[in-house]
């Protein structure tokens, strides 16, 4: 397709149909319909550049069509115009209901939120699943009624950055390796929604905004995540108003601990005969014998005591963030952020970490906007009007 001019007689031009009725394009690309753009990013979901570039040319017949390297830049201009038009979503949504959230993630606004009573689990429902238990201490009013909660799970992601994108440093400690990306998983009943970013800030702003355009900020938000400080000060800091808990996932506290303990202890055979004592108390989430317990290990079983130090001191820093595993599993509540994980695993790994592949900040959070949009069901909206819902609409997502 061609664009058209007007032109005085100077030769200049006064109006260009390619800025006044098209999207901006880049120099040699071609202006490409609503539906080469949507199988386009689509194909850019799970295959290489030039896989897709050459699968899109086959489709359309093309012998020289588009190329590995205008694919990958169209991709990453519309998955940049994806995040930009969350992010001015976000923005216009906190400023109009007089929400400031400082840079840091502080939550500085004097608004008192409209909080509902928490809803729980009926007392004697909880009481008869303790008894069955033997579980002698818990709070009946701390297991969550599902229909009255949003389960939230959020995590990081890491890929190989570039080499010429990292940060110039005479220290390598500080010329960062890695891209990270920020999961959000929002589960509301049958709704799904995934958010990401490339911070942490920008990933839980954009969360509660969508809360607050969704009227969910005023019931039980429970949040699932690893125990990573930066994911739990966030949380703490911007929902500090509202009704809401973490829980840290059950596998990432065992893993943590087999991980820690194969440094901190003589041996394979001793670390874990101590977590087949130590593994059960966690799971009742009785934090006060699992620091106990760590602190009477025998000095002759220790290989790195201050491996052992450093679990007490966690284990104190987010005892407030274990629950009792085995009640919850017995109510039925969830005690995991697989949700997550596997949200992890589609909108960035699958695609981005493949080997000898490495990314920039902008190209990694560009993809994986990308295949977000695709999971939440949003791909051709905003093909065609370059808008994103920040709704529940689609209970197939991830």
């Amino acid at each position: 397709m061609t664009a058209s001019h007007i032109v005085k007689e100077t030769n200049k031009t006064i109006f260009n149909s390619a800025m006044g009725f098209f999207d901006e394009i880049g120099p040699r690309e071609a202006f490409r319909s609503n539906r080469f753009m949507e199988l386009l990013l689509d194909f850019a979901i799970d295959m290489t550049d030039r896989k897709a570039s050459e699968r899109l040319n086959r489709v359309r017949l093309e012998t020289k069509g588009i190329s590995p390297t205008t694919f990958r830049n169209t991709v990453e201009r519309e998955g940049l115009s994806i995040q930009e038009n969350m992010e001015e979503q976000c923005a216009t949504t906190l400023e109009g209901n007089g929400i400031i959230i400082s840079e840091s993630g502080e939550l500085q606004t004097n608004t008192d939120f409209i909080v509902e009573e928490r809803k729980h689990i009926p007392k004697e429902v909880v009481q008869a699943a303790a008894d069955k238990l033997e579980i002698k201490e818990f709070d009946p009013t701390d297991y969550e009624s599902t229909e009255k909660t949003v389960n939230i799970s959020a995590d990081d992601v890491c890929v190989n950055r570039q080499t010429e994108c990292r940060p110039r440093s005479k220290n390598p400690k500080e010329q960062h390796k890695r891209v990270n990306n920020t999961i959000i998983h929002i589960e509301k009943g049958d709704g799904r929604f995934i958010i990401n970013s490339g911070t942490v800030i920008g990933a839980f702003k954009l969360l509660f905004s969508f809360l607050m355009l969704n009227n969910l900020l005023g019931i039980r938000l429970v949040f699932f995540v690893d125990g990573a400080r930066s994911l739990n000060t966030a949380i703490t800091n911007m929902f500090k108003k509202l009704n809401f808990k973490v829980l840290i996932d059950w596998y990432h506290l065992e893993k943590k601990f087999l991980q820690q303990l194969s440094m901190a202890l003589k041996g394979s055979k001793i670390r874990n005969a101590f977590m087949d004592k130590l593994r059960p108390i966690l799971w009742l989430g009785k934090v006060d014998k699992a620091i106990k317990l760590l602190q009477e290990i025998e000095p002759e079983k220790v290989k790195d005591q201050d491996k052992i130090d450093k679990l007490v001191k966690y284990l104190e820093r987010v005892r407030d963030y274990i629950p009792c595993y085995a009640l919850r599993k017995e109510l039925g509540l969830r005690n995991s952020s697989n949700a997550v994980e596997k949200a992890n695993d589609i909108v960035v790994a699958k695609r981005q970490k493949r080997n000898g592949m490495s990314w920039s900040d902008d190209g990694s959070v560009a993809f994986a906007s990308v295949t977000a949009v695709k999971c939440n069901g949003q791909l051709s909206s905003w093909v065609g009007s370059h808008s994103i819902s920040f709704s529940f609409n689609n209970t197939k997502a991830a």
